[in-house]
């Protein structure tokens, strides 16, 4: 068995949370696999093929042209726009064979046989995951629900919140502005429902 841990920290803006971004784990090339650090420094999305920093520099920035952005300045971004960010999943032992495999699947895959253990939520990010719109960065499907149920079971939350995050399409391999466009018009729908 391989064993990844995810050592992104929690991000919390230090002015007014608008919104929280939820994702799985981190890129393979942003864990820690059997006690071995990633190469370089890393943060949230840190695959090349994902467009997610381009996707949300299109929604919030539409005027802008997206470019590569480095840790600072991602840093930087998240507190301009008000945007908390946490990945849900700590450390997933997966077998040896699927140990570079990037995909969900191997995470749900771990979770069935009890091999996951959650983030743990600070008593601030709670609060904040009680009264702040969440997006997850992927539809919504059963393997999931389910990572989102043990992360929040795991630190005493309602599993109802499931139902309070809105799920928007990957941000993996797409046309980033086309996909902000996406988001945009479903992050309008979601927060016009959402309690103010």
């Amino acid at each position: 068995m391989a064993t990844h841990q995810d050592e992104i920290p929690l991000f919390i803006p230090k002015g007014e949370t608008n919104l929280i971004i939820l994702g799985t784990m981190g890129s393979i090339n942003a864990r820690t696999v059997n006690g071995e650090k990633p190469d370089g420094e890393f943060f949230y999305y840190n695959n090349n093929r994902n467009h997610f920093w381009k996707v949300l520099q299109f929604l919030f920035e539409p005027e802008k042209e997206a470019r590569k952005l480095t840790i600072e300045e991602k840093y930087a971004f998240l507190e301009k726009w008000g945007i908390a960010m946490s990945n849900i999943v700590n450390i997933a032992k997966v077998p040896n064979k699927d140990k570079d495999d990037p995909s969900d699947t191997v995470l749900f895959a771990a979770h069935k046989k009890n091999n996951v253990d959650f983030k743990h939520a600070s008593p601030k990010f709670k609060k904040l995951l009680k009264t702040k719109p969440m997006f997850f960065t992927c539809r919504r499907k059963k393997g999931i629900e389910n990572l989102l149920e043990g992360f929040f079971e795991q630190n005493g939350l309602s599993a109802d919140l499931i139902d309070h995050i809105w799920y928007w399409p990957t941000p993996t391999r797409c046309n980033p502005k086309a996909r902000s466009l996406i988001w945009k018009d479903e992050m309008k729908e979601f927060l016009a429902k959402f309690p103010s």
